[in-house]
C-alpha cells in the first residue's frame, strides 16, 4: 500500500501531487513532486460533547525540502486552506484541508478531516456592522425550531427589528416589557446589502428602555418547505448551509432516523467560537455522538443497538496489546438537565434533577449539570437525562487494542470476544487511529458495566418568574375610582387582568389602569399579568 498526497489547484490553478522517491503512481494531473518522506498515522476521534468533545480527525506529512524545492513552491502562496487528499491505488484514505505548515530542511503539513474549511474557524455569522448604520454592533443569529430571543434594532424610529439572518417561518408572539402585544407585522424581506433576512415591524415605537422579546419559528428546508427542528436536521443546516462543508442530506439518514422524535429550538448567536463547539453544544442538547469524517457524521450516545449492522470480530486470532483501563473521574451518580433556554432573558426556564439511588450507595452523591438549552419539553429533558444517567453513573471500561491490515472508521461497530477484554458483545468505536507505515489499526472502545440502574427523576424546577411588587395608585373621577398597576420596577402592567374583591375583573389599558364604579374603603386587588406569578394586594380608598 503505496500512499501519495493531492493537493488541489489553488489561485495558481496547478495541482500538486506529493510522491515518495521511486514510488511514482501513474496518470497523476499537474505538477508531481518526490518528496514526500513520511505520513503519521490519522487521528480519528468520535467527539461525545459533555462526556469526551474531541477535535476533528487530523494526520501530517512529513516532505523533503532539502534542495528547497517546497520553500520555492509554497514561499508565497502556501497551500493552506486547499483541499487534500491521501490515496493509494485502492482509494481514499484520508479527505481534508491544509491547515498547518512548518519548514525547515523537513516540511511538516497539517492536515484536518472532513470539510472545505477547518472546524476550528470560528462560526461564520455577520454582525450589524455590515448595515453602515447601527445603535450597537451586534452578532446577527440564525435560528432553528421555536426559540425566543431579543430583535435587534434596524430603523432609527425603533419600530423595525431585526430577526434572524434569514428567511424563517413565522412569529409566534411578541412581547413589551413581558407583555403580550398583537400589534406586530411580520414579514421575510432583505437588508441594506440584499441579503434575505427576516423583520418584525411595531405598530407604535418602542421607548427607551422598553424590552422586546418575539418567539418565532427559524430556519425552513430551502426545497422541502418544513420547519428545521430535529437534531439531523438542523445539524445538517449548520454544517452544510452556515459552514459550507460538504454533508449532504442524504449523509445524516441514519441519524435522521434515529432522532426524528426529538424536537429542539434554539440559535447560533456567538462568532466567537468555533464551529466544532457550536455543533457540540447542539448534540449535546440531545445526547449525540460525532465526526466530521464518519460516516453517517452523527450518532446517537449512548449508542442505540444494531444488530444487523455488520461489526468486526475482537478476539486472540485478530486483535493484540489488548489493554483496559477504568477510572473514577466521570462517574456521576445525580445528573441536572437544564433546558428550554429563553435567549431573550438569558437564561434557562426549567430544569429536571434525577438521581441513580443504587449508584450513590455505592459511590456516593456525585452532581453533574447538563446543559440542553436547544431542549423544550419536560419529556424529553427527561429522556435524555435518563440516557446520559444511566450511562454516567456506572464504572466504564476503555478498552484498546491493534489489529493488522484492517481499517474501520470510528463509530463502527466491533464485536469483542476476546478473554482480556473485561467488557464483551456489540461497541462502537471511539477512535480508530489508523498507523499507515505499519498497516495496522489502534482501536478504542468505551463501555458501562453492569446492570443499568434504575433512575428516579426527584425534581421538576422552573426559573423563579420576575416578582410584582406593585405600587397601586388610585384616583377617583366622574364618580369611578382608578387604579393604574406597576411593577417593582415602576413599569406599567398593560394587559394585565385585575379582579375585584374576587368578582369583576378589568384588563389594563396600555399605561396599567383599569376603572371601577366602587364605593370609598378597604378593597382586595387581585393582579394576573403575563410573566408574573399572580399577585394580590390591598388598597384602602
Amino acid at each position: 500500500m503505496t500512499p501519495w498526497i493531492e493537493i488541489d489547484a489553488g489561485g495558481d490553478g496547478c495541482q500538486v501531487n506529493l510522491v515518495q522517491p521511486g514510488g511514482m503512481p501513474p496518470d497523476l494531473v499537474g505538477l508531481t513532486l518526490p518528496v514526500l518522506a513520511a505520513l503519521s498515522s490519522i487521528q480519528r476521534p468520535l467527539s461525545i460533547p459533555g462526556i469526551a468533545a474531541a477535535p476533528t480527525s487530523s494526520m501530517e506529512a512529513t516532505l523533503d525540502n532539502a534542495n528547497g524545492a517546497l520553500a520555492l513552491l509554497w514561499g508565497q502562496r502556501p497551500p493552506m486552506r486547499r483541499a487534500v487528499r491521501v490515496l493509494t491505488a485502492k482509494g481514499t484514505l484520508f479527505d481534508g484541508i491544509a491547515v498547518g505548515l512548518q519548514a525547515g530542511t523537513e516540511l511538516r503539513l497539517s492536515l484536518e478531516a472532513g470539510a472545505d474549511r477547518p472546524l476550528s474557524d470560528n462560526v461564520p455569522l455577520r454582525t450589524s456592522a455590515v448595515w453602515g448604520g447601527w445603535r450597537d454592533v451586534k452578532v446577527l443569529p440564525w435560528a432553528w425550531g421555536l426559540v425566543t430571543l431579543e430583535p435587534i434594532q434596524y430603523s432609527d424610529d425603533q419600530r423595525v427589528f431585526f430577526l434572524a439572518d434569514h428567511p424563517i417561518a413565522g412569529v409566534d408572539a411578541v412581547l413589551r416589557d413581558d407583555v403580550p402585544t398583537s400589534a406586530y407585522h411580520f414579514y421575510n424581506g432583505v437588508d441594506s446589502t440584499g441579503r434575505a433576512v427576516a423583520f418584525v415591524e411595531l405598530a407604535m415605537p418602542l421607548a427607551e428602555g422598553e424590552r422586546l422579546a418575539v418567539t418565532l419559528r427559524g430556519r425552513i428546508h430551502p426545497n422541502l418547505g418544513h420547519l428545521l427542528q430535529t437534531p439531523a436536521e438542523i445539524l445538517h443546516d449548520v454544517l452544510a448551509h452556515l459552514a459550507r462543508a460538504p454533508v449532504q442530506w442524504t449523509d445524516l439518514d441514519d441519524y435522521r432516523t434515529e432522532t426524528a422524535h426529538i424536537v429542539l429550538g434554539g440559535l447560533l448567536a456567538d462568532n466567537s467560537i468555533s464551529i466544532r463547539a457550536a455543533v457540540d453544544g447542539l448534540l449535546q442538547s440531545c445526547g449525540g455522538a460525532w465526526a466530521a469524517a464518519m460516516p453517517g457524521v452523527a450518532i446517537t450516545w449512548p449508542p442505540l443497538p444494531d444488530d444487523a449492522a455488520p461489526a468486526l470480530r475482537v478476539d486472540k486470532l485478530t486483535a493484540q496489546g489488548v489493554q483496559a483501563s477504568t477510572s473514577a473521574t466521570g462517574l456521576y451518580t445525580a445528573l441536572r438537565v437544564l433546558y428550554d433556554y429563553d435567549h431573550a432573558a438569558q437564561r434557562y426556564r426549567r430544569a429536571i434533577q434525577l438521581q441513580a439511588s443504587d449508584a450513590i450507595k455505592d459511590y456516593g452523591l456525585l452532581e453533574l449539570e447538563w446543559p440542553a438549552p436547544w431542549l423544550r419539553t419536560p419529556r424529553q429533558a427527561e429522556e435524555l437525562g435518563q440516557r446520559m444517567l444511566a450511562w454516567l453513573a456506572r464504572p466504564r471500561w476503555r478498552v484498546t487494542w491493534q489489529q493488522q491490515f484492517a481499517d474501520v472508521a470510528t463509530g463502527a461497530w466491533v464485536e469483542l470476544a476476546h478473554p482480556l477484554s473485561p467488557v464483551q458483545g456489540r461497541h462502537r468505536l471511539v477512535s480508530a487511529e489508523l498507523d499507515l507505515s505499519s498497516a495496522s489499526l489502534t482501536c478504542t472502545v468505551e463501555a458501562p458495566v453492569g446492570p443499568p440502574p434504575a433512575i428516579e427523576t426527584i425534581r421538576l424546577s422552573t426559573a423563579f418568574d420576575p416578582v410584582i411588587q406593585p405600587g397601586i395608585t388610585v384616583e377617583v373621577a366622574n364618580g369611578e375610582i382608578i387604579f393604574t398597576a406597576r411593577d417593582e420596577q415602576g413599569r406599567p402592567l398593560a394587559g394585565a387582568k385585575i379582579t375585584l374583591n374576587g368578582g369583576a375583573a378589568r384588563i389594563a389599558d396600555s399605561i396599567g389602569r383599569v376603572s371601577f364604579p366602587v364605593q370609598r374603603g378597604r378593597h382586595v386587588l387581585l393582579i394576573e399579568a403575563q410573566g408574573y406569578p399572580p399577585m394580590e394586594t390591598v388598597v384602602v380608598v
